[in-house]
């Protein structure tokens, strides 16, 4: 009976021992987390969601605060850019001065002004403008000196179409040196630009009309 309550005792002041050293280490522990949540290792952490929203609530009032003339923006005016309903801008338009010449010289040149269509052609050829209808402008200026007969100043033109000119003039151009030739005289001359055209050309409607004047 004696020695059940001393084992009884020794329980007892085990399981007080025991329950003591828990509580030391549950105190221990919320110490530290406690510390740890307070303390912010050097390099590891940002600044808090506090400090955040207040460096952006500075921000934005500064912005606030800043007017169109400070930020100095350009003003530009519609009449300066005209813009189309759809938002692009107005295409320049083309300057027809050039077509409208080319245009008159052929009107000339049906007239029978040929001297009123060389000038027109020739002022497209010194300008240069447009590009395009250079060549046929040198074309017509042979036309125009073929046409009032003076067949030596045509011949250069001529064979400029036949080099350089619009290919659609080209048989017409070898025809027109053929008859050239022919008109002064140059036999041989006629008969040569007689077989480049039918070289170049075989089925041209221009052949027989050369051959009826005698050309080979």
């Amino acid at each position: 009976m004696k020695m059940t309550k001393i084992f009884l005792a020794l329980l007892l002041l085990s399981s007080l021992v025991l329950l003591d050293s828990c509580r030391s280490r549950a105190t221990k522990n919320r110490n530290t987390a406690k510390n740890r949540s307070t303390q912010t290792a050097p390099g590891t952490a940002g600044p808090s969601a506090q400090q955040v929203m207040s460096r952006a609530d500075t921000v934005l009032s500064k912005v606030s605060a800043m007017s169109a003339e400070q930020i100095d923006i350009p003003k530009v005016s519609g009449e300066d850019y005209p813009r189309t309903p759809w938002g692009s801008s107005y295409i320049p338009k083309p300057d027809l001065t050039a077509y409208t010449t080319f245009e008159t010289g052929l009107a000339n040149f049906n007239s029978g002004e040929y001297d009123k269509a060389l000038g027109a052609f020739s002022q497209i050829v010194v300008s240069g403008r447009p590009a395009e209808l250079v060549p046929n402008s040198y074309y017509w200026m042979g036309e125009c000196y073929y046409a009032m007969q003076r067949y030596a100043d045509a011949l250069p033109y001529f064979e400029y179409t036949t080099k350089e000119g619009p290919t659609f003039k080209r048989e017409g151009a070898f025809y027109k040196l053929s008859r050239c030739n022919y008109s002064m005289g140059n036999t041989q001359a006629a008969g040569m630009w007689y077989e480049r055209l039918m070289t170049d050309y075989p089925k041209s409607s221009y052949g027989p009309k050369l051959r009826k004047l005698g050309i080979r």
